[in-house]
Parts: structure tokens; sequence; C-alpha cells
């Protein structure tokens, strides 16, 4: 056989294709159902990310990672929150988070401060300037949420979910101590 020929299968089985080792590499872990249903996740997660992203940047000018930044620094419980902290919460690098509060501050949103506890990291509080632009901002994000999530669901769906998310939530390590507002 010369070096340009394919290896013939073995007698009596086809030739397995890389999408097939794949999938028996998934079989190992998931069934076909629950496979169909990460990828709905995921898929799910990424389109509601995408049109809020859109939305925002659309009507507000604001990317969704501000509109985040901007709800976790309201709900911090003692009024600022470290930029380690918020970067955990929003899901971006420290150095990321921080050039998002510096833009905050330019834009009169937020204040940034040494923390008074810690004088090596930077605290951050919103200004009335960035409650009200949350506020003006929340309408959009709320209703994309119910338009690409709720909307095509019932009532029945959505305890379901709750149920699903709260076992799912059950069996995980703590995220660093912190929930989502």
């Amino acid at each position: 056989m010369s070096a340009r020929s394919p290896v013939p299968p073995p007698q009596g089985r086809a030739p397995r294709t890389a999408p097939d080792d794949a999938r028996a590499v998934v079989r190992e872990f998931l069934s076909g159902t629950e496979e169909q249903a990460w990828y709905g996740l995921l898929e799910t997660h990424d389109a509601l990310l995408r049109a809020l992203d859109a939305r925002l940047l659309a009507e507000h000018r604001m990317p969704l990672s501000v509109f985040e930044a901007l709800t976790h620094i309201t709900h911090a419980e003692t009024g600022t929150i470290s930029i380690s902290d918020l970067a955990d919460r929003v899901h971006l690098s420290p150095s990321q988070t921080s050039r998002i509060a510096a833009g905050l501050e330019r834009e009169g949103l937020a204040r940034r401060r040494r923390n008074p506890n810690d004088s090596r990291s930077t605290v951050v509080a919103i200004t009335e300037a960035g409650r009200a632009r949350l506020r003006d901002a929340a309408p959009t994000y709320l209703s994309t949420i119910r338009t690409h999530l709720f909307d095509a669901l019932t009532d029945r769906d959505v305890t379901q979910l709750v149920r699903i998310w709260d076992r799912a939530k059950a069996i995980q390590p703590p995220a660093g101590g912190h929930h989502r507002p």
C-alpha cells in the first residue's frame, strides 16, 4: 500500500469518524438527553447575554458589564465593594474591573477610594447619578430577560426551573460566599 492510501478499516467494521469518537467520549459521562440539556443551557445563556448587551448598548450606550458592575456596587451591603469582589461578581479580571470602575468614576456614576481596612485595595461606591443611570437602564435589562427567557415558559415551567437550579446549587461548593442580587 502506498503512503497516500488510507489504511482500510478492520474487516466487518465501518471506519470511526472524529464526531463518532467525540460522541463516544461524551456518552461515557452524559446521556443524549443530558447533553441536550447542557447545550440548551449554554446556548440560552449565550443568547440572553448577547441580547442584553446589544439592547443596553443600543438604548443606553451601556455594555452589560457596566450594568452588572453598577448593580453589584448598588447592592453592596456596606455601600462599597472592593475591586476584587466586584471582579468575582461580574466574572472579569481585576484589571478589567478596575478599568470599568475608572470609567464609571469619569462619568460620575461611581466613586473610587482606598479601602480604609486595607490600603492595598480600592473600593467603589455608587453615586446618585449612577443610581439614576441604573434605574433608567433596568427596564431594558429586565424586559429583555422576560422576552428572551420567561415569555416562552409557563408559571409551572418557571417553578420547575427554580427547583432544578436549587438542586443543582445545593451540590456545588460555595463560590466565594456571595450571591448575585
